[in-house]
């Protein structure tokens, strides 16, 4: 029996890429996945090309949407939509995809499953992309590494059995005021999914994710930047929390 892939989208004023996000995953060959779509308060037209998207695909069961009426940010808006039972099930495999990235390879859900089937293993992430360069920080980690201590390889795309996130305890997503993550929802979700995979993890070197990102002199200078930089540092000095 095949594994089902279920896509964990938030999505903000993404009205520019949001259809070929989409478009992406409904193209792919591999057929059995559903996407969950969190709108955090979207000041274009990113819900109604969503709400046009599922009416001329006729894909209501295959993606669910939701829009906010208060502004969560990316961490807290991923911990809400994986705690949906209702469209989630303790072994689907999760995918993380941005509104604004898509994927690049039509095959990339029945490579996944191929490898979930033959390896055996919780955690599977790819290269990717930076953009429209052939920049890529994605590798392979040693199966006893402590991701926490590792420099950051696991990046897009990433994906993970769900039941892996089910024994996280709501403190690792959270900051030391007690608040969520607001901007390190990469890191901040995958490296306690990476703890509790123990090493039961595979990286698939083919590229297999567009991730949308301007680089220049000041890509890293930016206020917005030197916040994640703040929040990864404080996330990964603290290490997971039993």
């Amino acid at each position: 029996m095949g594994n089902r892939f279920v896509f964990i989208m938030p999505c903000y004023n993404a009205e520019e890429t949001i259809a070929q996000s989409l478009l992406s995953v409904i193209s792919q060959s591999y057929s059995d996945w559903k996407i969950l779509i969190r709108d955090d308060m979207s000041t274009d037209k990113t819900r109604s090309i969503i709400d046009s998207f599922i009416r001329v695909f006729g894909l209501e069961e295959k993606i669910i949407v939701e829009t906010n009426t208060e502004k969560k940010w990316e961490v807290k808006n991923i911990i809400e939509m994986l705690k949906n039972k209702d469209h989630i099930k303790s072994n689907d495999i999760i995918c993380r995809l941005d509104g604004d990235d898509w994927l690049t390879d039509l095959d990339a859900l029945t490579i996944l499953e191929h490898r979930y089937q033959t390896l055996g293993v919780d955690v599977i992430w790819t290269a990717h992309r930076w953009g429209y360069s052939d920049k890529n920080i994605s590798m392979g980690m040693d199966k006893n590494a402590n991701p926490y201590k590792h420099p950051w390889v696991s990046s897009h795309l990433k994906t993970f059995r769900k039941y892996l996130i089910d024994n996280v305890k709501e403190e690792n997503f959270k900051n030391e005021a007690g608040e969520y993550f607001k901007r390190i929802g990469d890191q901040a979700v995958y490296l306690p999914v990476l703890h509790e995979a123990k090493g039961n993890w595979h990286f698939e070197p083919r590229v297999m994710y567009h991730y949308t990102i301007e680089i220049n002199e000041k890509t890293f200078q930016t206020e917005d930047a030197i916040f994640q930089k703040n929040e990864a540092e404080f996330l990964r000095s603290r290490g997971y929390v039993n």
